[in-house]
């Protein structure tokens, strides 16, 4: 820890040797010379206490120019400007006496000063012989430093952390409202998607009833066809099927002769258009006389290509009704030699039955 700056008066330097004349001429000078400071009071014993004197400036003790005014003006009354010229000599004289005066409080107060300053280094010898060396001094202000000194990189080790801390709270804000309208739009695609699967499962179960109803619907088609089956060889083989629930017998040729008024019937539905097409045509014709030879051969094509898909569909159902006639021909001659193999595997038993009868 430094000590405070001493004046040149403790290093052993008084400023009692300094010559008169420089004392004199800092005198002539005070108008412009800075502040000094200086002790005043009474001259203490030697040895006694410092605090016997108070250290002022010139400017706390009024010597200043204001100082000189009054005094001007308590030695020299100031005489009106009429006669300023006539009292030159005593106005001169009344500065000179000023000035002494000055000079000597000033020299008052240096030797005043001389002898505070001389107490003060007593003092400060004093007591720096009193404490002794400075090592212990010096370590522990060494480990207060240190302990500072670890503090300060603490400090600023918690100073960063804290900083980056809310740098990555501020990143992470930053990235969160980034995906602000990411989310939005996800949840409303999953909005979407939920009302999706939604009509999904109701289409599912639409279809799911569907297929019941189709599956009951196949149950009961198994279940005529069988019977209708059984009737057909009840009636091939002869005998008769008592059944209480037994359904309308249909044979081929039902099945044929319903087809063959079916088709037949579409064929002549799509004369009738055609027909009615054909009129209409005509009277388009005799409506548009002025028809080119081009469009009057394209309304020909039309015509004959009407002609010729009514053709073509009356061959699809002749050919569909001969193919069908096909099927249950094939059908029957399967089931004639079906029961004609099963006829003398029927008829054995009986036939053994009758030649036991008869022995």
């Amino acid at each position: 820890m430094p000590l405070p700056r001493r004046r040149s008066s403790f290093l052993g330097q008084p400023s009692s040797d300094r010559p008169a004349a420089a004392s004199c001429g800092r005198i002539g000078s005070a108008g412009t010379a800075g502040p000094r400071g200086v002790f005043v009071g009474s001259a203490p014993p030697a040895g006694g206490a410092s605090g016997l004197g108070t250290r002022v400036s010139r400017r706390a003790l009024g010597i200043s120019s204001v100082f000189l005014q009054g005094m001007r003006s308590s030695a020299a009354p100031v005489l009106p400007r009429t006669g300023e010229r006539a009292a030159g000599p005593g106005a001169a004289a009344g500065l000179n006496s000023c000035l002494m005066e000055y000079r000597d409080k000033v020299r008052a107060l240096e030797q005043l000063n001389q002898q505070l300053e001389e107490q003060i280094r007593l003092c400060l010898d004093r007591k720096a012989s009193s404490a002794g060396a400075w090592g212990p001094l010096r370590r522990e202000w060494e480990e207060v430093y240190r302990q500072v000194s670890e503090a300060i990189l603490d400090n600023a080790r918690l100073m960063l952390q804290t900083e980056n801390v809310q740098a990555n709270a501020e990143d992470f804000k930053d990235r969160y409202e980034n995906e602000q309208p990411f989310r939005k739009a996800v949840e409303e695609e999953i909005s979407s998607l939920y009302k999706v699967i939604d009509d999904a499962n109701l289409t599912k179960a639409e279809l799911e009833e569907q297929m019941e109803n189709m599956r009951a619907e196949l149950r009961n088609l198994e279940h005529n066809h069988e019977q209708d089956v059984r009737v057909l060889y009840s009636q091939m083989a002869g005998r008769e099927v008592d059944e209480p629930d037994a359904p309308i017998e249909t044979s081929l040729d039902q099945i044929l002769a319903y087809i063959r008024t079916h088709w037949e019937k579409v064929t002549e539905r799509n004369r009738a258009e055609t027909d009615s097409y054909q009129l209409e045509c005509k009277e388009a014709q005799c409506m548009s006389s002025r028809l080119s030879p081009e469009e009057e051969q394209v309304e020909a094509l039309k015509a004959e290509c009407n002609d010729t898909g009514c053709k073509i569909q009356s061959l699809h159902a002749e050919t569909e009704s001969i193919r069908a006639l096909k099927r249950g021909l094939e059908n029957s001659l399967s089931d004639a030699r079906h029961w004609h193999d099963m006829e003398p595997v029927n008829l054995g038993p009986c036939g053994g039955e009758a030649g036991g009868g008869a022995h």
